[in-house]
């Protein structure tokens, strides 16, 4: 996700049976009229556009990115990948396959949340939230208490994830997942690592509980996430993990890192 910079992530409709594509146009010229030839290429072949975004309009360069619904019929697409680099002059059009990097694929956009009533906080009222628990049970008893909640959430949204697109591969439903915390505020998720008998290695930046907290802790204190985490692989797989959280924002490294197994 990192070779698409600091872009605002679009919801797009993803229902059990859609044939998404993404289109990556990239560093074409600045100027009125782009938008309007990608479009009408696209129109012709049948595609439906569901979203678009673009990078920074104010360089010279801009590369646009497109969610699309395929059509039924069978088609060329290194062909219309020539046809908009020719009309638009840019360096390179890329088709990427489904889960699209730069959108949040969402089942019942934009009524709920996961087809679910959605709750939002300002930030520092979850802050207030959860110092008041550091506070009043002690850090100690509250990073049990962060972790197993995080990890019942990450259970019931497993089992959610399966029923939504049981379409989708262990490993896509996860890149949907980090894709969709992205979109959400929540961090900006990588995976690093992954093996379906072996190690599965998240990182994440600018994660909104360790934003919380001073940056000069001696320990992670990502918690909730990790436990979040390690209850929806778990109820991916079907298997119990362990984790471990292996660098923090709140210790001053560059980003947070967690690590899963599968339990011996």
């Amino acid at each position: 996700m990192n070779d698409y910079g600091n872009l605002d992530i679009p919801l797009v409709i993803d229902k059990i049976g859609s044939r998404l594509k993404g289109l990556v146009i990239k560093n074409l010229e600045n100027m009125p009229g782009q938008g309007a030839k990608i479009f009408s290429i696209l129109r012709k072949y049948d595609f439906n556009v569901l979203s678009y975004l673009a990078s920074s309009v104010a360089k010279e360069g801009v590369t646009i990115y497109v969610c699309v619904e395929l059509p039924e019929k069978e088609l060329e697409y290194d062909a219309i990948a020539a046809e908009l680099r020719s009309a638009t002059g840019a360096e390179e059009v890329v088709w990427e396959d489904y889960p699209i990097p730069g959108f949040s694929h969402q089942p019942f956009f934009p009524i709920t949340c996961f087809s679910r009533r959605g709750v939002f906080f300002i930030n520092y009222v979850l802050k207030g939230l959860f110092e008041g628990i550091r506070k009043r049970l002690g850090v100690s008893v509250a990073k049990i208490l962060f972790y197993h909640m995080g990890r019942m959430g990450g259970l019931k949204r497993a089992d959610e994830a399966k029923r939504e697109r049981p379409d989708l591969t262990i490993k896509q439903l996860l890149t949907r997942f980090l894709l969709t915390g992205y979109a959400f505020g929540q961090y900006i998720g990588e995976l690093i690592e992954w093996s379906e008998n072996g190690k599965i290695v998240i990182r994440t930046k600018r994660n909104w509980e360790s934003e919380f907290l001073d940056k000069r802790c001696n320990e992670p204190q990502c918690h909730f996430t990790r436990g979040f985490f390690e209850g929806f692989l778990s109820g991916l797989f079907n298997k119990e993990f362990t984790s471990r959280e292996t660098k923090c924002e709140c210790m001053g490294d560059e980003y947070c890192e967690f690590v899963f197994e599968v339990r011996k």
